[in-house]
């Protein structure tokens, strides 16, 4: 009991409080070392966790920069497709300005000639009545994260929907802006849905000049008709048709895709082999769906 007693009043071995003492008699700084080592430690742990969070951050997922950088790249070819189409567009605009300049009975009918050609390739703007089809994705379900894959409007949609137009007799046809010819395409990658290459967002605009009942009744009447009426009842996709008309005509632009492959005037030798007098842009035929008959 007497041990037990004497450990708990003095804790500390005498011979330890004697040592301690005679170090700082001594003046030995080594009693304030451990604020000092404390201090060193702190450092240690603060450089470790700033390296640690370089590194998390370096550490991104490689997907995601690659995705930014993919981003930049669509957007600066978009852009610039943008600006060779207002080149392509002024360039129509001087050679209609120089053909006026000509003068005379033949270039009044080589230009009449000339205008009905690059209405049908898709040359030249065009202002007219028509009928407009909207389609856009299923609403999203309350119960789930997204839109089901089923509802979403993909490339053969808009295909289909298309053909049905130029089948009822479209004289020009436009989705989204976009005016479409016998090279254009509808394709996808992935969920994105690409006309010309150009990736659109929805709701789908697709816009056809010609005569609104009779494109409406058309299209109503055919395969492109009964298969939007199965996407609005089986899939919940929307669709909404409805005919343009005095004030608001429709305005199409020229397409921004075009390349003369074969060209020769009426009657004249040395074309391609089959190749029809006045061949005109857009003459190559038609590319995945979509593109004018």
């Amino acid at each position: 009991m007497s041990l037990l007693a004497e450990v708990m009043q003095r804790p500390l071995d005498p011979g330890y409080a004697a040592a301690a003492e005679r170090l700082r008699a001594a003046g030995d700084p080594r009693p304030g070392r451990p604020g000092a080592l404390t201090a060193a430690a702190a450092l240690v742990l603060g450089g470790l966790l700033a390296v640690a969070g370089v590194r998390a951050s370096a550490g991104a997922p490689e997907t995601d920069r690659g995705r930014a950088e993919l981003l930049q790249r669509v957007e600066a070819a978009t852009a610039r497709a943008d600006d060779l189409a207002a080149r392509a567009a002024a360039l129509r605009e001087e050679n209609t300005a120089l053909t006026e300049r000509l003068g005379g009975e033949q270039a009044a009918t080589a230009g009449a000639l000339a205008d009905a050609l690059a209405v049908a390739a898709a040359a030249t703007p065009v202002t007219g009545p028509g009928v407009e089809v909207t389609l856009a994705d299923a609403e999203r379900d309350a119960t789930g994260p997204d839109t089901a894959p089923s509802g979403r409007v993909v490339d053969r949609d808009l295909q289909i929907l298309v053909n049905g137009l130029w089948l009822a007799g479209a004289e020009a046809v436009a989705v989204n802006g976009t005016r479409l010819s016998s090279l254009s395409s509808i394709r996808a990658a992935g969920e994105a849905v690409l006309v010309d290459y150009r990736p659109l967002t929805p709701p789908y605009r697709v816009s056809a000049v010609g005569d609104p009942a009779a494109l409406q009744t058309g299209l109503a009447s055919s395969v492109a008709g009964r298969y939007l009426q199965v996407l609005q009842d089986n899939y919940g996709i929307g669709v909404d048709v409805r005919t343009v008309a005095g004030d608001d005509a429709l305005t199409l632009p020229a397409a921004a895709r075009l390349q003369l492959r074969v060209a020769r005037a009426p009657g004249a030798g040395g074309a391609a082999a089959g190749a029809p007098a006045g061949t005109v842009p857009g003459a190559g035929g038609q590319d995945d769906g979509g593109g004018a008959p």
